[in-house]
């Protein structure tokens, strides 16, 4: 067992046959906006495949574990707040997987470093309230030099706010910078094969994601689903033999 899986009481509470809420919470790294499988359908169907229960006649099965995607791309952590109350506490999640801060780094957008803290911490004391657990990431390495050359103080924030958002989750955490960073400073013509744009993954940079948490989370996926995602295994197997060297 992972540390995660030990620890966050969705999977206590999954062991006593309840039924399970779990809610993705940010801008467009969460928004499900383009074809192919999002980061976050990988978590749905670990939970799937490791947790559902059919009747002896395997006529029927119940669900375990219900998934609500509720990204919206541009949006700051203030934003995630304001509408927190309409997207989130109504399904009262056993988890919200947050994964924000890359607009909040943005400068025009004028939030500071101390009122994006505010805020993750306000996110999480909201969760809490209801019951639930957080679990942070910080984003992917973005593509620090196209993103330079057009807009050289949002690359500038992009490491202090991921540091935030660590400080803020401690334990409750998937750090996806800091393998991401590390593949790009290796090989940044690889990095960019998982890349749609300077600030956005495609299908095979979600799959590396995706399966990140289904690991971290102590999930399962069928290995005969394994062919269909075959760049994201091998992306990701690139990753962990980086983070032994």
């Amino acid at each position: 067992m992972t540390w995660l899986s030990e620890n966050l009481r969705i999977f206590k509470r999954i062991a006593e046959g309840k039924v399970v809420h779990v809610l993705a919470l940010g801008s467009s790294n969460t928004e499900h906006f383009m074809v192919g499988a999002h980061w976050f359908d990988y978590v749905g169907m670990g939970l799937m495949h490791k947790y559902r229960k059919w009747t002896e006649d395997r006529l029927s099965v119940a669900t375990t574990a219900l998934c609500l995607n509720a990204g919206t791309s541009n949006h700051t952590t203030g934003e995630l707040l304001a509408r927190f109350d309409r997207d989130v506490a109504p399904f009262k999640p056993d988890l919200v997987i947050v994964t924000a801060g890359i607009n909040d780094a943005n400068p025009s957008r004028n939030v500071s470093q101390q009122q994006f803290r505010r805020n993750l911490e306000e996110i999480r004391n909201r969760v809490h309230s209801l019951d639930g657990d957080v679990l942070f990431q910080t984003y992917y390495a973005c593509d620090i030099e196209r993103l330079a050359e057009k807009n050289p103080g949002w690359a500038a924030n992009y490491v202090p706010y991921t540091d935030i958002v660590r400080e803020v989750a401690g334990d409750y955490l998937n750090d996806n910078f800091t393998r991401w960073e590390r593949l790009r400073k290796y090989d940044v013509t690889t990095f960019r094969l998982l890349m749609r744009d300077p600030l956005h993954l495609n299908p095979i940079g979600n799959a590396v994601i995706g399966l990140d948490l289904v690991r971290l989370l102590d999930l399962k996926l069928p290995e005969e689903n394994l062919p269909w995602i075959c760049g994201g295994v091998f992306a990701r197997e690139c990753m962990d033999l980086l983070e032994k060297e």
